[in-house]
């Protein structure tokens, strides 16, 4: 086992759930930052707006570096709640089964540097009998010894607290130091300690919760002091997307899940219903955006040739067409989501995070 089961256990295909509401955050930032220019033509000038440009040109001068690290907190945080996630299940064997199948012939998967995959039977499904799933192959699971991953996640964790501590030093709100902690403390209760709430049911909402309002309005607030509307819609979105993503991955996982104990609320209200949660969850959550977008498309195609300001111009057809992605994406992903099709509908909905993202960075520009 080399680099490509740590890389795999990394789960890639969930990390725009860290990096995306950290991106819709700086874009709702960055329009409070700029709103802070516009000055009435009011001669001579009021007080209130030199002490406006003098703010503004301070959150510009810091805006890159702190949004940066803001990405980098959720990043390694995110890394090292999907390390603490493996560490925990493997321990209590929920994870058993996905080991990976590596074998000791040149053609084996890891011999051409391919993340292995492990085949989970995944029993009966409302009644009908369902195929195998490849699910990602677990570290644990596959022979790493728990330690090694558990180290893994304090390292991911540790690197976490670093870019956060740098974020608090400049900014100087040490307040922050107990949201990091409460984020440290959901990621490891997700699946770790006593009573796990991953395992009651729970993960949804404190994903909603953290990877929703706490990374979006905490990054806005990091950048510009303070939080707007646009923030907050952002925050919903990115909080249900990300549902949605959580929600997809246990789909794909209910039937071990049930097996083992882990009632998720997937386990809890029965694959059906939460196959259609989870779809109505993902289309409220790229709705709002998307309407949006569209709009502005329908808007600038009507205004070709006659709209006067050629940037402005050309983010609004930016944007535009980000809406039609986004509704392209919401339906195949529909589709793959009632399909069953877990292996697509998991990329996608990260896909559909980070394209909600680069629509809130256009509106921003525009």
């Amino acid at each position: 086992m080399g680099i490509a089961i740590w890389l795999k256990g990394m789960r890639p295909q969930t990390l725009p759930a860290s990096v995306a509401p950290v991106v819709i955050g700086a874009a709702a930032a960055w329009t409070s930052v700029r709103q802070l220019g516009v000055c009435s033509l009011i001669y001579p000038a009021p007080e209130s707006c030199a002490i406006n440009r003098a703010t503004q040109t301070m959150l510009e001068s810091r805006f890159w570096p702190l949004a940066i690290l803001c990405a980098l907190v959720a990043l390694f945080l995110q890394i090292a709640v999907n390390f603490a996630n493996d560490y925990s299940d493997g321990v209590r064997g929920t994870d058993e089964g996905r080991g990976a199948a590596l074998s000791a012939s040149p053609t084996s998967s890891e011999s051409h540097g391919i993340p292995p995959t492990a085949v989970v039977p995944s029993g009966r499904c409302d009644g009908v009998a369902a195929t195998p799933i490849h699910a990602p192959a677990r570290l644990v699971a596959s022979g790493v010894p728990p330690k090694r991953v558990l180290a893994a996640a304090g390292i991911a964790a540790g690197l976490a607290c670093l870019c956060g501590l740098a974020v608090i030093l400049i900014t100087g709100h040490w307040w922050l130091l107990a949201v990091g902690v409460c984020c440290l403390l959901a990621g490891w209760c997700y699946t770790g300690g006593r009573h796990p709430y991953g395992y009651a049911g729970l993960g949804e909402l404190f994903v909603f919760v953290f990877f929703g309002l706490v990374a979006v309005l905490g990054t806005q607030f990091v950048l510009c002091g303070t939080v707007t509307t646009m923030g907050v819609v952002g925050a919903v979105q990115a909080g249900l997307l990300s549902c949605a993503l959580l929600m997809v991955n246990n789909l794909r996982d209910v039937d071990a899940d049930r097996v083992h104990g882990k009632r998720t609320l997937a386990v809890r209200l029965g694959a059906r219903r939460a196959r259609i949660l989870t779809v109505v969850t993902y289309w409220v959550g790229v709705c709002p955006s998307m309407m949006l977008e569209l709009a502005l498309l329908a808007m600038f195609a009507i205004q070709v040739g006659h709209y006067p300001a050629a940037v402005s111009y050309g983010s609004g057809w930016v944007i535009g067409l980000t809406g039609a992605v986004s509704l392209i994406l919401a339906m195949v992903n529909g589709c793959a989501i009632l399909g069953r099709d877990h292996a697509r509908a998991l990329p996608l909905t990260s896909l559909s995070l980070l394209v909600c993202a680069m629509g809130y960075v256009g509106m921003a520009v525009l």
